[in-house]
């Protein structure tokens, strides 16, 4: 709930942008303007929620995220990462996503990505 109407506040910037690009204009108007409750399950439905976990399942999950994480690439995850938000915020920096793209095909973990997949294992990373 975002009661900002109901009690006549304007809510800052990058609040607003926070959940206008991760749902509907109109479902953030929904937070915004009616200061409506949205449940995990519409949240989920409209986009602004990835999963929904039960509590007690909440850190073996985010655990398993993280493990799956650590497990890819570190250069190929900070520029993908950087190119998302670059395009979810409307400042997709062409040249940066150029350089990152020429510089993970280049990489010591690009090389050890094909050789692991050529010898049906898992890759190490180095970050390099």
């Amino acid at each position: 709930m975002m009661p900002a109407g109901q009690i006549g506040l304007h809510y800052y910037a990058s609040g607003i942008r926070r959940y206008v690009t991760r749902m509907t204009p109109g479902a953030a108007k929904r937070l915004f303007l009616l200061g409506e409750t949205l449940h995990a399950e519409e949240m989920l439905r409209i986009g602004y929620l990835d999963e929904v976990v039960a509590p007690e399942a909440l850190a073996a999950r985010v655990d398993a995220l993280a493990a799956t994480l650590a497990a890819n690439a570190p250069l190929a995850v900070a520029g993908l990462k950087q190119a998302i938000d670059g395009a979810a915020f409307g400042r997709l920096d062409r040249t940066a996503l150029a350089a990152a793209r020429a510089g993970a095909a280049a990489s010591e973990d690009h090389a050890e990505a094909l050789k692991a997949w050529s010898e049906k294992r898992r890759p190490v990373f180095s970050g390099r």
